[in-house]
């Protein structure tokens, strides 16, 4: 019995592992760059928001202070997580455009 189970988790992990590799296949070359960049982009750009209220936070002199900095932090948050759910839906209608188009 063990062996089957070994041999039946290994095909099932493999599986898993192919499914990236499969969606990367399906896509051009084009589509999937300008999706690693967007990633990136993203990724920066959240890195310099962290930047900025960290500086934030390490300015403040009170509690009055630091209540704003977290006011800021919030609404930067909101405002990358709303383009970024922007960018999905753009991606979305895209791709279902490409599909209606085959």
């Amino acid at each position: 019995m063990y062996p089957r189970k070994y041999i039946l988790l290994t095909v099932i992990y493999s599986a898993f592992l192919l499914i990236p590799a499969m969606a990367v296949a399906d896509s051009d070359p084009e589509t999937f760059q300008a999706d690693k960049d967007q990633h990136i982009a993203n990724i920066l750009e959240r890195i310099q928001i962290d930047q900025k209220d960290l500086s934030c936070v390490q300015a403040a002199q009170d509690h009055e202070a630091l209540k704003a900095c977290r006011i800021t932090i919030k609404e930067d948050r909101d405002t990358l997580e709303t383009k970024v759910k922007a960018q999905t839906e753009d991606k979305k209608v895209q791709k279902g455009t490409k599909n209606k188009e085959k």
